[in-house]
């Protein structure tokens, strides 16, 4: 992400439209999920500057981590602690510590998902929940998802297959952020014919408040439709839900059991048995 962008981010996650309805889908979504416990531990992957951290404490200790160490420093500025360091690909927690992992507009800035998602795979406990949002739709691409310094941009059936292949059992999938799927994607277009940044900016157009508050209110049809298990056909963002399967800790003694058995000392003292 270009230096400047975190601090446009700082400045607007508390009051933007975007960042506002994005907030209030993972809150109401993690209702549903998620028990509150101060003894749950939840992973906010790619934090950014932390505005999400006030939604996600209410179910329990979160960790905040991201690659960017200025992005932890406005972290810090919110008064947040348990902050740590490291990309999304080498999370340096042990197997199955965490209760709960976001990923909210992160996955999209790794150089390798697949190798993301089978991290966090890992750190989950079985039984716990990957929440994320990336950006939907290959052909969206602008001069936005250069300034954020975006790898790709997705379609449902690559997140779907690439959470699968992860291991997660895919709970939930659905489009997000539908009622300015049109007028973004016109926006987008005109932006790629005049564009003339000398480097490339985020298009966040600052709205009247009135009209900031009323995209805030149109986008809460759209999260009470997802939250109530309505999938929406088409959106600018993707919204996922997967689950790392209850038997995956029995699956791995079980995998373990059968390397052990096939080791070349185990296969001798079988054979010696018989």
């Amino acid at each position: 992400m270009e230096h400047n962008e975190y601090e446009n981010m700082y400045q607007l996650e508390d009051f933007y439209w975007w960042f506002v309805a994005r907030r209030w889908l993972v809150r109401d979504l993690l209702a549903g999920i998620l028990r509150p416990s101060p003894e749950n531990l939840i992973v906010d992957v790619g934090c950014g500057t932390g505005a999400n951290q006030r939604v996600l404490s209410k179910y329990g200790t979160v960790l905040s981590i991201d690659a960017s160490v200025e992005a932890l420093r406005f972290c810090s500025s919110r008064g947040m602690d348990h902050l740590l360091a490291c990309n999304a690909q080498e999370i340096p927690l042990r197997t199955g510590s965490a209760d709960a992992i976001t990923a909210l507009d992160c996955l999209e800035h790794v150089d390798d998902d697949l190798m993301a998602f089978s991290e966090m795979y890992r750190i989950l406990k079985p039984g716990g929940v990957l929440l994320l949002t990336v950006p939907a739709y290959g052909f969206l691409w602008s001069e936005h998802d250069e300034a954020l310094h975006h790898r790709r941009r997705y379609g449902p059936w690559e997140l779907g297959n690439k959470m699968k292949a992860a291991g997660f059992e895919l709970a939930r999938e659905s489009f997000f952020i539908t009622a300015m799927f049109f007028p973004i994607l016109l926006l987008r277009v005109f932006q790629n014919m005049v564009k003339q940044h000398v480097r490339p900016a985020t298009t966040h157009i600052i709205l009247p408040r009135w009209l900031n508050s009323m995209l805030i209110g149109s986008l809460a049809v759209e999260r009470f439709l997802c939250c109530h298990g309505l999938n929406l056909p088409f959106g600018v963002t993707l919204m996922a839900i997967g689950r790392k399967p209850v038997n995956a800790a029995l699956e791995s003694i079980l995998e373990k059991e059968l390397q052990d058995s096939v080791r070349p000392g185990s296969l001798a003292r079988t054979m010696s048995a018989g």
